[in-house]
């Protein structure tokens, strides 16, 4: 991950466009790169979140990512 920027939003916001979530666009089958990348920033965007309820939810969004990207094996 390159020099991310240091807000809960700007981690959420990449992380959602890497993993595929953000509907802005038709998006195809995410690599297993892409998808670590997101579960990176999600897992940034939880270490800066003070509200518990949306910590765990990104953690458990980063979680999903690593799962999917383990599972994808393409990197």
């Amino acid at each position: 991950m390159r020099a991310a920027p240091d807000n809960v939003e700007a981690n959420e916001m990449r992380a959602m466009v890497l993993c595929g979530q953000c509907c802005a666009w038709e998006v195809g089958p995410r690599s297993a790169a892409e998808l670590s990348e997101a579960a990176a920033h999600f897992g940034r965007a939880a270490a800066l979140e003070r509200a518990p309820p949306l910590k765990a939810g990104f953690a458990a969004k980063a979680a999903t990512c690593r799962s999917l990207a383990e599972s994808s094996g393409d990197e």
